[in-house]
């Protein structure tokens, strides 16, 4: 065997030991499946051999009588049955199995299903797109000879012309699809059906069909097209499957009918009823016939005919919705012709589901059609009926059977549509009568909502709601109710805010309409403290959302807004602290700073009417409520809420900045306070400091003080305290590190000072502090005290001998220098000694 030999490795030809199933040479496995298969392979391999090697043999002994006509290759001609696979024999490898017989070959492809080249086009699409041409430049020059020739041609000649083109490329189209070439068929099918639609026009253009519209001739050309394509759609051929073209033709024709129609006649909705019916005709014929290609063209051709009939003639009644528009002229019963038409597509699909949905929107359509006179009463009919209608679905909707029950979603949607679109427009009633007295705190308690009118009937406004509610719940009735509770706390809501809205309409105070919402706010915390999971969140924006919508509407009077936003902040207080979802303490931590803030607010101008003192009541509040709460959520939010109260009441103050230093102070002792309460909030501490520095500053600086001890002294002190308490906290700490930033914040700013002035009492009281750090630094063995003492104190004796230095004689200076050198040179080595004494000194200093 030259291929197929057990006893070595197929792949490195090194011999395999008895039993093995790994190659010891390069670990090929060689009992897997796949060397089964590749064992039965090389048999054959050797048996193809076998016989090539007797053909070769054959041929040379008689070469003209063996010899095969053209095959692969020429005389290697495939054999024309395959040989059979022989058992693979296991001499080296006993448990070896028998290889499976190997595939058969793959079929060959035809041209049209090869795959296309790379970086080119398949092979099936250059004769679509050569086809495609071909056809598009046909219809243009039948187009242009028609055009151009037409007026010279005879009856005769015009006659010739229009049945000898149309019938030649018709013609063409089903001999070339007889013979097997389909996508010359198809194109050419597309250019007799387009010379027929010339053919009719060009007739109509001639007086062929008498006087008419232009509409009537387009009209005539698309239904002689449709009916056209959908015969040659239709039909088979020689065997072959039908042609695809003129069945998308089909359809197109038929719009392009009812457009015709529709721009011809007064009578523009039975024209669009005809077509839809002639288009569900051609749907019904495609799906017996088994031809999906019209089926589909001829139901979106009647879709579009019925979207375009329905529209015109629904326009038509809401503009003059009056009984004889709809009943008299007959938009009323195009509209009922409509709704039947919407039973059409289940009905021929034979699917029940689609027949019910079918139902469902004829009996919206048919539900519109009859409330569509109300348009033309009062705002009340109009809510009336609406509410009538759409309460009845929705009855309908929840004691129907569940097979039926799809019926009622379309009415009943639609109809809750309606009711929310009024619910709206009270909405916005309601607002314009606000804005009519949202003076900013310029209102009494008692200020009344008056003008204007409401335009719906508010009355209708919670019935309305409700109905709607129960139209959305109804939609999955298991899980309705299954869920009861939730629904029934979401009808409270939903029931308070409409109140509120209703009792808003009326020429009421305005303090009633916000009591409700703020029971509706009050309910909604409440129930956020009382619920789990997500819906306690959800609650808890509903909580923070009516308390948003009280503030805003009790903005015209501090005393509506403190009387109806304080319960409101209280209760957002309790959610931010006990409620039991981290998310729900976090919407109402954020929310509760700015309803207590507004609440302070309003309470301070309630008592003194001086909007200049609002920021330090809200900073106290909203900062002993950080101090309360150490969250994040609620610091931000109180932080936020007194800078903008701040910002408010220095817009309106004559001292701004004493003001600001009076703020300044009571938020750093209010940071302070925070970083001793809380081991956590120990930064704080800084942010304190910082501010209450600040707050020096700023009045400092309002007062013209220009010194700078007053304003570096205090902060210098600060830090000297600070190190102090570390000295005695951890031995491992030096006075450099703990001392020397508040000593050189206390010395140099005036050193800088005395620089300029040297003879002062500033000057005096510096040498002596200096006098006084050196002797203290010296005797208590801490080097910072000892360096900025001498070092500022040199600094300061220096300066002062400044000014008399000049009035020496020179010799004096020549002679000191000259005593100077010789006292050094004598005591050098002495010197020396005292260097390392003193080194020794300063080393052994704390």
């Amino acid at each position: 065997m030259r291929y197929a030999d057990p006893s070595l490795c197929p792949d490195c030809r090194s011999a395999l030991p008895a039993g093995v199933s790994v190659c010891p040479t390069c670990d090929l496995l060689v009992r897997h499946p796949v060397a089964v298969d590749l064992f039965g392979a090389l048999q054959r391999a050797d048996g193809l051999l076998t016989r090539l090697r007797s053909a070769s043999d054959a041929f040379h002994d008689r070469p003209a009588a063996v010899a095969a006509p053209g095959g692969l290759g020429g005389p290697l001609a495939p054999p024309s049955a395959p040989i059979p696979p022989k058992r693979a024999t296991t001499t080296g490898l006993p448990s070896y199995p028998g290889p499976v017989p190997p595939p058969p070959a793959p079929p060959l492809r035809p041209a049209s299903t090869l795959p296309p080249p790379p970086g080119g086009v398949s092979f099936a699409s250059v004769p679509k797109i050569l086809l495609g041409l071909g056809a598009f430049c046909l219809l243009v020059a039948a187009v242009i000879f028609l055009a151009v020739s037409w007026s010279t041609l005879g009856v005769g000649g015009r006659t010739a012309v229009l049945a000898g083109l149309t019938v030649s490329a018709g013609a063409a189209a089903v001999l070339l699809h007889r013979v097997g070439l389909r996508i010359a068929g198809e194109s050419l099918v597309v250019v007799a059906l387009g010379l027929l639609a010339l053919d009719v026009v060009g007739a109509g253009a001639a007086g062929w069909f008498g006087d008419g519209p232009d509409g009537a001739i387009v009209c005539a050309a698309g239904l002689v097209v449709a009916l056209a394509g959908a015969g040659l759609g239709l039909l088979r051929v020689g065997g072959q499957p039908r042609l695809v073209a003129p069945q998308v033709i089909a359809g197109i024709g038929l719009f392009t009918g009812y457009a015709g129609a529709a721009s011809a006649t007064d009578h523009w909705l039975i024209a669009g009823h005809v077509v839809t019916a002639l288009a569900l005709g051609a749907v019904l014929l495609g799906r017996r016939a088994g031809a999906p290609a019209l089926l589909w063209s001829a139901a979106g051709a009647a879709g579009l005919t019925w979207v375009c009939t329905t529209g015109a003639a629904f326009v038509e009644s809401l503009v003059t919705p009056d009984l004889r528009q709809l009943w008299v002229d007959g938009t009323g019963w195009s509209l009922l012709v409509s709704a039947a038409v919407l039973l059409a597509p289940g009905a021929i699909a034979r699917h029940r589901d689609l027949l019910l949905a079918g139902a469902s929107g004829a009996a919206m359509l048919t539900t519109v059609v009859l409330t569509l006179p109300s348009v033309d009463t009062d705002a009340r009919t109009v809510g009336l009926v609406a509410l009538g209608t759409t309460a009845a679905w929705v009855l309908a909707l929840g004691v129907l059977p569940r097979t039926a029950r799809i019926i009622a979603i379309a009415p009943a949607g639609t109809g809750s549509l309606v009711l929310v679109g009024l619910a709206l427009q009270a909405t916005a009633d309601v607002l314009d009568r606000w804005s009519r007295i949202a003076d900013v705190f310029d209102r009494s308690f008692g200020v009344r909502l008056t003008t204007p009118a409401p335009v719906t009937e508010p009355a209708l406004l919670v019935p309305s709601l409700l109905t709607v509610l129960a139209c959305v719940a109804l939609l999955d009735r298991d899980r309705t109710r299954r869920t009861l509770p939730v629904w029934g706390r979401i009808t409270g809501l939903v029931t308070g805010v409409g109140l509120a809205i209703t009792l808003a309409s009326y020429d009421v105070p305005l303090a009633v309409p916000l009591a409700v919402l703020t029971l509706v706010a009050l309910g909604a915390a409440a129930l956020a403290l009382a619920t789990n999971g997500a819906e306690a969140t959800i609650w808890a924006l509903l909580a923070v959302t009516a308390g948003t919508a009280v503030a805003i509407g009790a903005l015209p009077g501090d005393g509506l807004l403190l009387a109806h936003l304080s319960p409101i902040a209280i209760a957002l207080v309790a959610v931010a602290v006990l409620g039991r979802q981290q998310a729900t303490r976090v919407v109402a931590g954020l929310a509760a700073p700015a309803a207590l803030g507004l609440a302070t607010s309003a309470a301070v101008l309630v008592i003194g009417d001086d909007a200049a003192w609002v920021s330090i009541p809200v900073l106290l509040v909203v900062g002993v409520l950080a101090l309360a709460v150490p969250r994040i959520d609620v610091e931000g939010a109180a932080i936020t809420v007194a800078v903008v109260a701040l910002l408010v009441s220095l817009s309106t103050t004559a001292d701004v900045g004493g003001y600001a230093a009076l703020w300044l102070t009571v938020a750093g002792f209010l940071a302070s306070g925070t970083a001793l309460l809380h081991e956590s909030r120990r930064g704080c501490a800084f942010a304190g400091g910082a501010l209450l520095l600040l707050a020096s500053w700023v009045r400092l600086a309002d007062l013209d003080v220009t010194d700078p001890e007053p304003y570096t002294l205090p902060l210098a002190a600060a830090l000297l305290a600070f190190g102090l308490w570390r000295l005695q906290r951890s031995a491992a700490v030096g006075t450099l590190e703990a001392l020397l930033p508040g000593l050189l914040l206390a010395t140099v700013p005036s050193l800088i000072w005395v620089l300029g002035d040297p003879v002062s009492l500033r000057a005096l009281v510096l040498g002596g502090a200096c006098l006084a750090l050196t002797v203290a630094g010296a005797a208590m063995r801490w080097s910072a005290p000892l360096i900025v003492g001498a070092g500022v104190g040199a600094t300061v004796v220096l300066r002062e001998l400044g000014p008399y230095a000049g009035e020496f004689p020179k010799w004096v200076w020549i002679g000191l220098a000259g005593a100077l050198l010789t006292v050094v040179g004598i005591t050098w080595e002495r010197r020396l000694l005292d260097v390392r004494k003193a080194a020794g000194f300063l080393g052994r200093l704390r």
